[in-house]
């Protein structure tokens, strides 16, 4: 019991630090690096998210609700500041060709509109329903449309204006979503660890793809 108590707490005070270096790499990024409306609105989410995890995390017994809010948070917004990078990247170097009538907004309104639709649809729900089950199961498979919408967008961007750090967030997010999860069943590290590591590493890697566009996009 003692050993279990002891490595909570362990845990608590390595996401509460990874959570601070969050918070301090999305505040300079937001105040550096949020050019228009999504690197705002992208870098704005990732440091609320950080603040509020630093105080769940820090607080000797956080309530069911600040544990829900976060767990909810780290969930989707990764995704959705992924989705926000690709539209800043956007708007500097203009609207990339994605293919043959696909609508960069369009896609992206679809698909985040369908997970807000599937989370209130089974928030009415008895969670342990069959309907309910199934609506989290499209829920999941939504959301990695959505993680594999941002991987072709950041891959074209990359190919399109042979940008490596757009491809090199590419990699990561699928890394962070599809591999980095395993670490847990080898070495002595929590998904939450994980998972608010690979936040760290995605917004410098967006810091960095954003700075190789305008650097590129001014010596034009």
């Amino acid at each position: 019991m003692a050993l279990s108590a002891g490595g909570c707490f362990t845990s608590k005070l390595a996401l509460g630090l990874l959570n601070f270096i969050l918070a301090v790499c999305s505040g300079w990024a937001l105040k550096h690096y949020s050019n228009g409306r999504h690197g705002l609105a992208a870098y704005g989410l990732i440091f609320a998210h950080s603040v509020f995890c630093i105080l769940r995390y820090t607080h000797p017994n956080p309530g069911n609700v600040q544990r829900c809010i976060c767990e909810q948070s780290l969930r989707y917004a990764p995704v959705i500041f992924v989705t926000l990078i690709i539209g800043q990247l956007q708007g500097i170097v203009g609207d990339i060709q994605l293919g043959v009538g696909i609508n960069w907004c369009f896609i992206v309104l679809a698909l985040y509109t369908s997970i807000l639709t599937l989370i209130s649809l089974r928030r009415c729900l008895n969670e342990k329903s069959t309907l309910a089950v199934i609506l989290s199961r499209l829920e999941r498979f939504n959301l990695t449309m959505c993680v594999l919408w941002n991987v072709y967008c950041l891959w074209r961007i990359a190919i399109i204006e042979e940008h490596s750090w757009s491809l090199g967030l590419a990699m990561l997010v699928l890394l962070n979503h599809f591999v980095l999860w395993r670490l847990t069943l080898h070495f002595n590290i929590t998904a939450l660890e994980v998972e608010t590591v690979g936040m760290c590493f995605s917004v410098i890697f967006a810091i960095n793809a954003t700075q190789e566009l305008i650097e590129e996009t001014t010596s034009r």
